[in-house]
């Protein structure tokens, strides 16, 4: 599968999480949200922020099951891609706020 394909069908699947937006970085495809990096394609892989702080792949099986024609497509393997997706979002937007907040908070003492 060529690789906007692969792009465009992991930007299907996230389309219920509203403003989802893929730009292309210099050797992947960086998933943001508001303005709110999450996620990164590279080649055929997705990878999510994690609580530790790290990327971490999504199932391969998970992401294959995701490729499938929609006639064909399990609503269980949509859901639970959006559940890791919309938690990695909350995490990485989690941090953003973290940090802007402390720095508004340093500059007012």
């Amino acid at each position: 599968m060529i690789q906007e394909e692969f792009v465009a069908k992991i930007l299907e699947v996230l389309s219920p999480m509203p403003d989802v937006t893929a730009i292309k970085s210099k050797d992947h495809i960086v998933l943001y949200k508001d303005g709110v990096m999450f996620g990164k394609i590279i080649e055929q892989s997705v990878l999510l922020l994690s609580n530790g702080n790290k990327f971490v792949e999504v199932d391969t099986e998970l992401v294959t099951r995701l490729l499938r024609p929609k006639t064909q497509l399990d609503q269980s393997d949509c859901d639970a891609f959006l559940f890791k997706a919309t938690k990695s979002w909350w995490l990485a937007k989690s941090k953003i706020w973290t940090i802007s907040a402390t720095k508004e908070f340093l500059k007012n003492i």
